[in-house]
């Protein structure tokens, strides 16, 4: 339960972003700058969430973001009438390097060399 709970408020924030997101044009810089806020707010849900970092969590955040701009850009089409936007695909990567970089694994501090 411990670790469900950050996925299931991950895919909440995704998804609300999603709807958000998806009423806007996908033009100029708006889909890379969703997708960094989006990035951003489904990272923090999954890993502050359970106090979770490592690359499953970190996988886990960077799809459902990238989901969430992707399922934005369906609604922008209305909802498969129109053409796909292709800005939509960026901002996906950018949410899904966003988190990916958010959740990973912390480096292990570094050790000052003894004299």
């Amino acid at each position: 339960m411990k670790r469900i709970l950050p996925v299931v408020a991950g895919a909440a924030v995704s998804a609300f972003g999603a709807l958000i997101v998806g009423e806007y044009e996908f033009d100029g810089v708006l889909p890379v700058l969703a997708g960094l806020v989006l990035g951003l707010l489904v990272s923090e849900a999954v890993a502050l969430g359970g106090q979770w970092r490592g690359w499953v969590p970190a996988g886990i955040a960077a799809t459902l973001a990238a989901a969430g701009i992707l399922w934005g850009g369906w609604i922008d089409s209305g909802e498969g009438l129109e053409v796909y936007p292709a800005l939509a695909w960026v901002g996906a990567a950018v949410a899904a390097v966003v988190a990916l970089v958010r959740v990973r694994p912390r480096p292990a501090a570094r050790r000052p060399p003894a004299d």
